[in-house]
């Protein structure tokens, strides 16, 4: 993160001069706001003071935000010229950047700290499901289980795939929790092409599995679709949903949903552009 600051002239803020056009940003779809209520949404974070821009270049004026479905599609549609730039969080666009090799940094955003948590359908058993997965996430929090594996698995994570964790099999254990995961936030979660999961994610899923003494079955889909594929019953439980420290209205954490305790905070977002 450093060299990339230090390679950036860091200018004044989002108020600067303005461009003709809105700079047209892709981003992962989010499950409670509108690709227009999301632009209003950063705006609104900026003139509030909860988002500083700093960039290489005069800043846009606005920005429109356009929505995709997977990492992979977010990249294609850079690549093909649907975007100006794409959005990422800082360990994400930093991984992207490591293993393509051909994305640059244009802005950094530093925002209100934003989070990562695991959602639960909002009933008596998702709400039963994210008491336990609570207990779980603070006492890993407490014996530094938690600070461990992010220095293995996103601090200190390579270039190229992240390391891949064996899930525990209990014999002589009836429950099953199946919970959904996209593969659209590496090194934090990561699905291999072969279909393994991997990265930091999954190995806090592990975890927790063990810690919970329940078997744990991943199933795999598309970013947009994680609230879906809870509230319709196909998972207990999804990884990711994200969301921001004192904001009244979230981006990306519907209604119909009830959350864990966070496990993952950054607050860096950087804009990449081709």
């Amino acid at each position: 993160m450093r060299k990339i600051l230090s390679a950036l002239i860091l200018l004044a803020l989002f108020a600067g001069i303005a461009s003709a056009e809105p700079l047209k940003v892709g981003a992962l779809s989010k499950l409670n706001m509108t690709e227009e209520e999301y632009s209003d949404f950063i705006a609104t974070g900026h003139k509030a003071g909860a988002w500083g821009f700093f960039s290489s270049k005069p800043a846009p004026e606005s920005i429109a935000f356009k929505f995709y479905d997977s990492l992979q599609a977010l990249q294609l549609g850079l690549n093909a010229g649907e975007i100006d730039e794409m959005l990422l969080p800082e360990a994400v666009a930093e991984y992207v950047m490591d293993v393509t090799g051909r994305y640059k940094v244009s802005s950094i955003a530093r925002t209100l700290p934003a989070y990562l948590a695991f959602g639960f359908r909002l009933d008596d058993a998702g709400k039963a499901l994210a008491e336990k997965f609570n207990e779980a996430i603070l006492a890993m929090k407490e014996d530094g289980t938690l600070s461990v594996l992010q220095g293995r698995f996103i601090d200190g994570a390579g270039i190229g795939d992240p390391e891949s964790i064996e899930f525990r099999k209990f014999e002589n254990v009836n429950k099953k929790i199946v919970i959904a995961v996209t593969g659209d936030l590496p090194p934090i979660d990561y699905v291999a092409a072969d279909g393994t999961a991997a990265g930091f994610n999954t190995a806090v899923i592990a975890e927790i599995g063990r810690r919970l003494n329940v078997n744990i079955e991943l199933t795999y889909i598309m970013s947009g679709a994680r609230a879906a594929t809870v509230t319709s019953g196909r998972a207990d439980a999804v990884f990711w949903i994200q969301g921001y420290r004192d904001v009244k209205k979230h981006s990306d954490i519907p209604e119909m949903l009830v959350l864990s305790e966070p496990y993952y905070e950054w607050n860096e977002f950087l804009f990449l552009a081709r």
